[in-house]
């Protein structure tokens, strides 16, 4: 389960890696379009679409790590003050229910991708094929269905009583293995 988690947290860490390029990309794009309409009177052509699509892989490609590190907002105003077991039985419920979502949603984004692609659909204006993002879009959830699983099974274990609650919960860092 180690390796498993080395290699979650290794492929979590890169995607996240990407999503900041993205998310550079998409604020380089922006400064360009506003110098170029304002210096040039010469916007950047289908900036809103490609905007549209980085901010999208900008989310997934971010969505693994914050999942990874247990990076998601919690509510836990209850359940904070209840021993580590009954914590962790809880986290468990918790993610078993997270990892059907997720599975419903790496499901259907590889419908909507192979739909996409057997339609042919593409930007309006640059006229990208929009499956290839749609793709990276569901290994970026497959990522986060990977984390999710270790999460699962280390809160089902510490529920067990097989493994010691730690204080903070969190994995080992991205890598560590």
């Amino acid at each position: 389960m180690s390796r498993f988690s080395a290699l979650t947290g290794r492929a979590s860490s890169r995607l996240a890696w990407l999503g900041a390029a993205t998310l550079a990309a998409m604020t380089l794009l922006t400064f360009v379009d506003v110098l170029g309409r304002e210096l040039l009177s010469a916007p950047v052509t289908a900036k809103v679409e490609a905007t549209e699509l980085l901010m999208g892989l900008t989310v997934f490609l971010a969505i693994g790590l914050t999942t990874f590190l247990r990076g998601h907002t919690r509510v836990d105003i209850v359940i904070s003050h209840l021993p580590p077991r009954w914590r962790a039985a809880f986290d468990s419920i918790t993610y078993a229910v997270s990892l059907l979502f997720v599975a419903l949603i790496c499901w259907r984004l590889a419908e909507w991708a192979a739909a996409q692609r057997s339609k042919g659909d593409l930007t309006q204006i640059w006229e990208i094929p929009l499956w290839p993002v749609t793709v990276v879009m569901v290994l970026c959830s497959l990522v986060m269905l990977a984390a999710l699983a270790i999460q699962w099974v280390r809160a089902v274990r510490v529920a067990a009583g097989a493994e010691a609650a730690d204080d903070a919960g969190l994995p080992s860092a991205p890598g560590a293995g």
